[in-house]
C-alpha cells in the first residue's frame, strides 16, 4: 500500500477534540464526524463519503505507526491499493467497472484510523456546536 495525495487537513488539531469521532454509515454514504475547539468557541465538520464499498477502524492502541504518520489530522488517498485489489478479485467480472473505488485514510488522535472505500468524497461545512 502506498500512501498517494494529501485529499484534507482538518480544520482544527484532532486534540483538539471534545466529544470524539462520530462515524455514520446508514448505507451507501459514512460520514465521519468530529467537534473541536477553536479559539474557545466549539465548532463541528466532518467528511462525507459516498458510494462506500467497504470500511474500517483501528483503534489508536492497534494502529501501526506508518498508518499514524501518513494520515494523522489529514485524509489521505492510497496508491496501488490491495484491499481494491481484493474487492475487485471478489466481484463478478462483467460488473468490475461499474464501479470507481477509492481508497481513503485518515487518523484522529486519540481514536484511531479510519480507512474507507468509496467513490468520492466532500468536506462538510464547519458549524456552530457540538456534536452532543
Amino acid at each position: 500500500m502506498l500512501v498517494g495525495e494529501d485529499c484534507y487537513v482538518l480544520p482544527e488539531p484532532s486534540t483538539s477534540s471534545i466529544s470524539g469521532v462520530r462515524l455514520e454509515f446508514p448505507g451507501g454514504t459514512l460520514r465521519l464526524l468530529f467537534d473541536y475547539d477553536k479559539d474557545g468557541i466549539t465548532c463541528n465538520s466532518g467528511l462525507m463519503f459516498k458510494r462506500v464499498r467497504a470500511h474500517s477502524h483501528i483503534a489508536e492502541s492497534h494502529c501501526p505507526a506508518w498508518k499514524i504518520e501518513a494520515s494523522y489530522d489529514k485524509l489521505v488517498k492510497i496508491s496501488d491499493s490491495e484491499l481494491i485489489k481484493e474487492l475487485l478479485e471478489s466481484t463478478v467480472e462483467d460488473q468490475r467497472a461499474s464501479f470507481s473505488l477509492n481508497h481513503y485514510m485518515i487518523y484522529f488522535d486519540s481514536d484511531g484510523c479510519y480507512e474507507i472505500v468509496a467513490e468520492s468524497w466532500e468536506a462538510l461545512p464547519e458549524k456552530e456546536g457540538s456534536l452532543s
